[in-house]
């Protein structure tokens, strides 16, 4: 599958048309990695996209020294390491292959070089994250708010 057509396929590319496909796929370049391999860790520098092309990750974050816990498990065409396009910060948590798993990288500046080039393009992109992020969130607070209703009913 060519690059426009997987950043088609990726949620926050969806609405682009295929002249705005086209020119965020310039920028994207591809890499493999081998079952196992740390991809990013907690605490690294951001400052990439990653889209999954084939392959699955884990995504992990430290509860403590020592202890991982997996937070997801992301297949194709689902994308991580977004935050650090925004915030400049830190890695927040640590992706690694489940299996062989080539991604798609858009670097930060290549994101936000595509993203002002085409003030229309990066409209449609923001409301695709905003939306996913919007989306998590009420879940994690759902989840949270299950989680003190249990602990309340064991007291």
């Amino acid at each position: 599958m060519d690059i426009p057509d997987v950043l088609k396929k990726t949620y926050l590319f969806y609405t682009l048309n295929d002249e705005e496909l086209a020119q965020l796929a310039a920028k994207a370049r591809s890499e493999s990695f081998d079952k196992g391999q740390v991809i990013f860790r907690e605490g690294d520098e951001g400052g990439s996209l990653y889209i999954i092309r084939s392959g699955k990750v884990n995504v992990e974050k430290n509860l403590s020294q020592g202890v991982d816990a997996v937070l997801v498990q992301l297949g194709q065409f689902f994308f991580f390491g977004e935050i650090s396009l925004f915030d400049g910060g830190k890695r927040s948590a640590t992706v690694s292959a489940v299996e062989p798993t080539e991604c798609l990288i858009l670097d930060k500046a290549a994101f936000w070089a595509a993203m002002m080039a085409n003030p229309q393009s990066a409209h449609k992109v923001y409301r695709a994250i905003l939306s996913f992020h919007s989306n998590a969130i009420r879940r994690a607070n759902e989840r949270f708010r299950n989680f003190l209703g249990q602990a309340l009913d064991n007291i």
